[in-house]
């Protein structure tokens, strides 16, 4: 008799009690959901609790991806769905994901994903389809800690890709995007440094004025975020003011060392 593959859901946490309640409804179905909090302030283990007692507490010190791997690590099932707590999983997806872990030659799946933007499905501005590996084997793949960085799987003859997507609804007003803009360009800039990056007089403008105004020109013009109205317009400028902020961030390490 063949076995019934199992699925457990991962889920890092952090001050989430806005998204978590909806988040967990939408993955009850799952096996098993381990939850690895990064000791939140809010009611989020308390919301959590009322879904699953597989609950770990860490410090992450600011590497969001640890506490993703560390819930890998703690999950028991033959499957890992690893998602965020502002994501949703909707009922066809769930169908989907139930029959694509009983495939035998499959270790991974990509999920494409519908980001959210103030209420509205951006589908400008690379947004989507956005696909990216979510549903893989335990023990295949882990997060990367760099904070771009995705799951990736070696040998993708045996990813497949979903049909339907999940929800993700990224941010809900400007002054959520402003706060999380303050942490990530901190976390980018750190990493730059980590990397050895060095501004000069040679990479100034280039890492100042033409590489911010590429990107903004890449999401608004070539990627079509003009036809998404303001919500376009605004993450074209916030991702070249990404790339500013970060090196400025830089900058201000380097006059330290």
């Amino acid at each position: 008799m063949n076995k019934q593959m199992r699925l457990s859901v991962v889920i890092a946490t952090r001050d989430e009690e806005k998204n978590i309640g909806k988040c967990m409804e939408s993955v009850k179905w799952a096996d098993e959901i381990v939850i690895v909090d990064d000791v939140s302030a809010d009611r989020t283990v308390e919301i959590c609790k009322g879904y699953t007692n597989k609950i770990f507490i860490n410090d992450s010190k600011e590497d969001f991806h640890k506490n993703k791997n560390l819930g890998i690590e703690k999950a028991s099932k033959d499957w890992i769905l690893s998602i965020d707590a502002d994501e949703r999983i909707t009922e066809k997806l769930s169908e989907e994901i139930k029959n694509a872990i009983q495939d035998k030659e499959r270790i991974g799946y990509y999920i494409s994903r519908k980001n959210y933007f103030l209420g509205k499905w951006i589908r400008g501005c690379g947004w989507y389809p956005d696909y990216i590996i979510r549903l893989f084997r335990k023990g295949v793949t882990e997060w990367p800690l760099e904070i771009h960085d995705v799951p990736s799987i070696k040998d993708k003859s045996k990813v497949g890709y979903l049909n339907n997507s999940l929800i993700h609804m990224s941010y809900t007003s400007i002054e959520q995007y402003i706060k999380k803009f303050a942490q990530y360009t901190t976390k980018l800039a750190k990493e730059e440094h980590e990397k050895g990056t060095r501004i000069t007089k040679v990479n100034f403008l280039f890492l100042f004025l033409i590489k911010p105004l590429y990107w903004f020109c890449r999401k608004y013009f070539l990627m079509h975020g003009y036809a998404q109205g303001f919500r376009g317009f605004f993450i074209s400028v916030a991702s070249a003011s990404t790339i500013f902020m970060s090196y400025a961030k830089l900058w201000e390490i380097l006059q330290k060392d």
